[in-house]
């Protein structure tokens, strides 16, 4: 990715700090949020078909299996339909009177009955195994395809350029792999059988209508047209709305992404309630389209419903006329009533599946974008290129080389050229440097060696060939990078320095294609080449050696730890180019001095590019080159450049002179092993200070520690979620009300047709009285407008609760996040990605509770209740047997969301961690890119998506089994209609038509209480994600920033003293950091913390961050106990500037304005924030920006070099107006001349505030009032410079090996 200034212009995103009434400005502006606004609307929703595109071919045919077993299943209910017909004719002319000719003894009719309930019987057993085939079938194979899909998204993301993840937000990108791809499977999973099955029921139906009636037939469909167009019209709204909701989704995404990626960020400038406030704008927006989406569905959804029922009364009354005529018998006219009724409803009951269907085709679009998109520099195209089939010379050669990077947001005619015309050649096995101020270019022309991108013009060659004829992959595996940013990865130590082991080809002897392996790494080149690096001492003094896990970006490790790790992981690749960019920047003294040593000796042979600010590193190169204005000022060995008068390089090297008299004491020879990682590596065991995500980053406390213990011994499911459901939707009464209202008026519908269906069939077996007709047919209609009201508000009300409430439990969710003490984030079980899924796919699956399926929960509740109370009123005996069968029913529902919760907590697991791996390497692909390591992210995702296959084998069997079941006993509902109501009708216990208005209420309330069956898995996966939503909503901070207790305190008037302060990381409790530390801070003095790496340095700032509570001694703030302050009022009187500093991707305006504290009326202006900026020597070169203070810096400032990545942050802690300030390394990342300027700039800056300064460049801190020397979590000796040198101590030894020699 981009780093240097002028290199990647940005969308602004605030009022330009430089330009505040520049009209172009502004209208550049609008125009591009107008831009980024419409994204959204780029993707319009695919059809349904092409969503199996990857579908292999026996997903295909499982899926291919269940939709024909579903056919068969859904083709049963019209057949039992047929037999009930058959049944009413036969007891209608049982009831006739003796003396009619079509009059039949009913004992003449009772093997009839007998013949017709073992028909259902068999028919009920078939139910049962169709059932579980069509459901487990389905399930299986929408698993199979969505990992696949996963797979294929995740390989494309590693395949693409670096523009392409220039131009995204990672947070966007991980949403798409973790909510989109689960709508996806939602729409092609389950949901699809079910649709299948009551589409066929349907059509079933239709056809017996036709056989056995098909001029009344004709008349019921005439209302189809109708309901297509009702269905097309907002069928194709709602998926718009989708469509344009998934974007806002993403978008709230990106930002969770970020504000958790960057939380000690955030927590240092207590931005919890800025980056809150922005999630839930971005919620807010994104409920909008979502609920325009519920109305709409719920409008259709009424409509249609309406249309069907309404149709009864046409029905009726054209068959009236038919039994009239002769053409068909009551007992037709009632069988092919029910079948197209029936089968109507059933479409109805189906209704939230087919809403699954354009919400997975509104997804689609943007998985399958990626999945198809070419890259223009593949690195996974193994066949591409050439490969050399001898060892590389070496010679590399820049020819009027141009070259500006490409940012979406920024039209091209405003793209400045970091590169114009560079030419430059590097023979083999020389060194060359590059040095220049920061944003030069220096870093950029590294990028495009090891073709990250490609030149805008001119050509790079190695050994004379085109760097674009080689493979990429084979020429990123003949270079050794070390960049200026060290990211590690979360794996162990001796993963971490393997992966820079390179690639092997090879000719695959059965495709004849290349194949490509990773190089197999010895311990011994481990080992080899950590010695190198001066990091093999302390890795073997960890408890786990180099087996040791590191945390995020490799957080476990100090700064310059984690910079001699990655220099053994460019060293064991045994490269031909080495490639350092400021490789050095992050070592102690002494360490720089052992490995720059180190350095000098692996470049002999090969050839060595070096990037650095500190002059003193590179003097010793073959060529200097001298970046300025993208082309090379002047070149030549140091002797050479030296003596040039007025020459730029003269000129840099003089703003590092260190006067060698002022430092020279007698020389003692260093110990060639240092005994200064002496028990270092027990603190880095408890996951030892360090700067991460531009704040210090340590192992989480006991209590996170004891609290993820006791959440992995909790069951899968907490109790009491409905009704905690329910009261945090409490203030969406009115709409819950309104929803359950309407979810009772469309469930009682069906029951209700019971009693007019009955009575409109005896007026026509009793002579067929017109205006009994008319009065029934009238109450079918009254029916319809009940149907109309009760979908509307159902589906509209539920649904916009549901959002809400998903809104809501997200808005929790995050904020719960953001007040969290570090250490929470530091747990393997806590990555971003994992807690992404949290607030995506969890907090969406929850709001089932109250949505969908409360609302299908109270249709089945209300259609049983109702259909039982009418069943109770003509013949309650027939509805005490139904009733028995029901618990059958709610115990496979119970068992199945029981045995699911455990199964799918598993699943969860497994693709939390996998979602972890995925937004890693996302977020690292730069590093990922040098390394040439695609390959085994993509092997170490496949693997934790591929080992949740055979939990959900065994899911897709305990689903099938209970919906079978479920559908068997809806099934035996009908047996025990028939078996026992001839037998009462016989007895005379009830009238046929009071039998037969039982019956039917009982088997529309059967149909509801079937079609619920189908949606349990939504119920499981909505309980578990309430689980684990409320677990984290309702888990205490142990440090929370947002509590209001604890003291005020107003600046800093005295002193700060630390006193036998004793700190271990809570994981590790054993390993001692600080040991009794002692510190004096005094009121407006400045004091420097030196030492070397991991010996407690950051820890003091930490602490004073109280990012970490200490075990023992104490921390006061003028005569103040630190843990009796405020949090945020504490932190709101520091600043912080950490070595790595990264900011938000956002404009310079904002991520300078971040810092600035604001209370009551205050607010940030242009004028503060460049005055912030002009303090930070910033000024210039954001001015010089195409976009000034609106340009966008891209994810973690990425699209800054690092001096400017640094000056940015140094101006932000500047506009906090900090009474303590707290520099960490707050220069290291600078130039010799910008560095002068800032450190000028902080001299004026501290004066009148308390300065704790931690710094390896101890140069730069020669003036501090008190200098404290930490050895192994002491302060071994303190005092002024001056002192400290007469002492000849250990600052002496420290500060002999910055001696510079001009």
């Amino acid at each position: 990715m981009p780093t240097e200034s002028s290199s990647s212009p940005s969308e602004p995103s605030s009022e330009a700090a430089g330009k505040p009434s520049s009209v172009l400005s502004r209208f550049r502006r609008h125009r591009r949020e107008k831009k980024s606004e419409n994204k959204s609307d780029q993707h319009p929703p695919l059809p349904y078909w092409r969503l199996f595109r990857y579908a292999s071919r026996t997903d295909l045919a499982m899926l291919v299996a269940s939709v024909l077993i579903a056919v068969a299943h859904g083709a049963l209910f019209p057949v039992l339909i047929t037999t009930f017909g058959t049944v009413l004719d036969d007891i209608g002319a049982a009831f006739l009177p003796p003396d009619d000719e079509n009059f039949v003894p009913f004992t003449e009719i009772t093997g009839t009955y007998t013949d017709t309930s073992n028909l259902v019987l068999g028919i009920a057993i078939a139910s049962f195994v169709l059932g579980t085939m069509q459901l487990s079938l389905a399930v299986l194979a929408a698993n199979r395809i969505a990992n696949d899909l996963r797979r294929r998204c995740f390989k494309s993301l590693m395949r693409q350029d670096c523009h392409f993840f220039d131009n995204r937000e990672t947070g966007a990108l991980a949403h798409l792999i973790i909510n989109d791809v689960n709508l996806i499977q939602s729409g092609i999973g389950d949901k699809l059988p079910t649709c299948v099955q009551y589409t066929s029921t349907f059509l079933v139906g239709i056809v017996v209508a036709f056989v056995y009636g098909w001029k009344l037939t004709l008349v019921i469909l005439a209302i189809t047209p109708l309901l297509l167009g009702t269905g097309i019209i907002f069928g194709k709204a709602y998926a718009a709305a989708e469509s344009s909701g998934h974007g806002a989704y993403a978008e709230a995404s990106s930002i969770a992404t970020e504000a958790l990626s960057l939380i000690r960020t955030v927590t240092a400038f207590s931005g919890q309630e800025e980056e809150a406030t922005r999630y839930e704008n971005s919620l807010t927006r994104a409920f909008r389209t979502a609920g325009r989406a519920a109305i709409l569905s719920g409008i259709g959804l009424g409509f249609a419903l309406a249309i069907i029922i309404s149709s009864y009364a046409l029905s009726f009354w054209y068959g009236s006329r038919l039994v009239r005529s002769g053409d068909i018998s009551p007992g037709d006219v009632l069988l092919v009533f029910l079948s197209v009724a029936i089968g109507a409803s059933s479409l109805g009951t189906a209704g939230p599946a087919f809403k699954s269907f354009p919400v997975a085709q509104a997804a689609a679009p943007r998985v399958f974008e990626i999945i198809e998109r070419q890259s223009e520099i593949d690195p996974l195209d193994h066949d591409a290129g050439h490969i050399p089939d001898h060892d590389i010379i070496g010679d590399i050669r820049f020819t009027d080389v141009s070259f500006t990077y490409q940012r979406d947001e920024v039209e091209e005619q405003d793209r400045a050229m970091v590169l114009s015309k560079f030419n430059l050649e590097v023979p083999a096995g020389t060194s060359e440097a590059f040095v220049g101020k920061s944003g030069c270019g220096k870093s950029t022309v590294a990028r495009l060696l090891m073709r990250l991108y490609d030149p805008t013009e001119g050509s790079i060659t190695l050994d004379n060939v085109e760097l674009r004829d080689f493979n990429v992959c084979w020429l990123r595996s003949q270079i050794g990078t070390v960049a200026q940013t060290p990211s590690l990865f979360k794996l162990s130590i001796k993963e971490n320095i393997a992966l820079g082991g390179g690639v092997e080809f090879s000719i695959d002897p059965k495709t004849g294609k290349r194949a490509v392996t990773l190089r197999r790494v010895t311990d011994e080149e481990i080992y080899a080449a950590a010695k190198i690096a001066n990091a093999h001492n302390f890795i073997t003094k960890l408890p786990d050696g180099y087996e040791t896990v590191l945390g995020e970006r490799g957080a476990l490790l100090s700064g310059g730890q984690k910079q001699r790790i990655c220099i053994a992981r460019a060293i064991v690749r045994n490269p031909k180019i080495l490639l350092l960019d400021e490789s050095t920047a992050s070592l102690d003294a002494a360490s720089e001095s052992v490995v720059q040593k180190a350095l000098e000796n692996a470049s002999v042979g090969r050839t060595t590019i070096t990037i650095a600010h500190r002059l003193s590193t590179v003097r010793n190169s073959d060529s200097i080159s001298c970046i300025g204005d993208g082309i090379v000022k002047e070149r030549g060995p140091h002797s050479n450049l030296i003596h040039r008068e007025g020459g730029m390089y003269r000129k840099l090297m003089e703003l590092q002179n260190i006067e060698r008299e002022k430092f020279e004491r007698e020389k003692r020879e260093f110990a060639d092993e240092r005994d200064d990682d002496e028990e270092l590596a027990q603190a880095i065991s408890q996951k030892k200070s360090t700067t991460v995500s531009g704040m210090l980053v340590t192992d989480s406390i006991s209590q996170s520690v004891q609290g993820v213990k006791e959440e992995k011994e909790k069951p899968a499911l907490d109790k009491g979620l409905y009704l905690r459901t329910l009261k945090l939707n409490r203030a969406e009464w009115h709409l819950l009300a309104l929803g359950i209202f309407g979810s009772v008026l469309q469930a009682v519908v069906l029951p209700l047709t019971s009693i007019p269906l009955t009575q409109v069939i005896d007026v026509m077996m009793r002579g067929n009285s017109t205006s009994g007709i008319r009065k029934w047919c009238v109450a079918f209609l009254i029916l319809a407008a009940m149907g109309f009201i009760g979908n509307a508000l159902q589906y509209s009300s539920l649904s916009v609760a549901g959002e809400i409430l998903t809104m809501k439990l997200r808005r929790l969710a995050f904020r719960s996040l953001l007040r969290q003490e570090m250490g929470y984030f530091d747990l393997k079980e806590n990555s971003v990605g994992s807690l992404t899924q949290l607030l995506s796919a969890d907090a969406t699956a929850v709001k089932g509770l109250t949505g969908d399926l409360l609302g299908i929960a109270m249709n089945t509740l209300a259609a049983l209740c109702c259909g039982l109370i009418v069943s109770f009123a003509t013949c309650w005996r027939l509805a005490l047997i139904v009733l028995a069968i029901i618990p059958g029913n709610i115990l496979s529902g119970y068992f199945e969301v029981q045995a699911s919760a455990g199964i799918d907590s598993g699943i969860q697991n497994q693709f939390s961690e996998a979602n972890g791996i995925a937004v890693e390497a996302v977020d690292n692909i730069s590093t990922i890119r040098y390394l040439g390591v695609e390959d085994r992210f993509m092997d170490r995702y496949n693997a934790k998506v591929d080992g949740t296959l055979a939990a959900k084998r065994t899911k897709s069997i305990v689903t099938g089994v209970a919906y079978g079941f479920a559908e068997f006993c809806k099934a035996m509902i009908w047996y025990a209609t028939y078996k026992a109501g001839g037998k009462f009708v016989e007895k005379g216990y009830c009238e046929y038509d009071e039998m037969f208005t039982s019956t039917l209420a009982l088997m529309f309330s059967a149909a509801m209480l079937g079609g619920a069956s189908a949606f349990v898995p939504d119920l499981v996966a909505a309980k578990l994600g309430a689980t684990h939503i409320f677990r984290l909503i309702d888990r205490q901070s142990q440090i929370d920033p947002t509590k209001r207790e604890g003291g005020d305190m107003n600046g800093l008037s005295e002193r700060i003293a630390m006193r036998k302060v004793y700190f271990e990381y809570p994981r590790r409790p054993d390993c001692r950091v600080l040991r009794g530390l002692s510190l004096d801070i005094e009121h407006g003095k400045t004091v420097a913390v030196v030492g070397a790496s991991g010996h407690g340095k950051s820890t003091v700032i930490m602490l004073l961050e109280r990012f970490y509570s200490i075990r023992k001694g104490t921390i006061r703030f003028d005569e103040k106990d630190i843990d009796r302050i405020n949090v945020e009022k504490l932190r709101s009187n520091m600043g912080l500037v950490s070595q790595e500093p990264e900011l938000f991707n956002r404009s310079v305006f904002d991520n300078i304005s971040y810092g600035a504290n604001l209370g009551g009326d205050s607010f940030i202006t242009p004028e503060n924030v460049e005055a912030a900026a002009k303090l930070a020597n910033a000024h210039e070169f954001i001015e010089a920006l195409p976009e000034g203070y609106n340009t966008l810096v891209g994810t973690r400032g990425e699209a800054l070099s690092g001096g400017q990545r640094q000056r940015v942050a140094i101006a932000r802690s500047l506009i906090r107006r900090p009474h303590l300030l707290l520099l960490d390394e707050a220069t290291s990342a600078l130039d010799s001349e910008s560095e002068r300027a800032v450190q000028a700039a902080l001299e004026r800056a501290v004066q009148g505030r308390t300065t704790v300064l931690v710094a390896h460049r101890l140069s730069t801190i020669r003036n501090a009032d008190v200098i404290a020397v930490v050895r192994k979590g002491l302060v071994v000796e303190s005092g002024t410079h001056e002192h400290l040198m007469r002492k000849n101590g250990e600052y002496a030894r420290l500060i002999e090996h910055q001696i510079s020699e001009v």
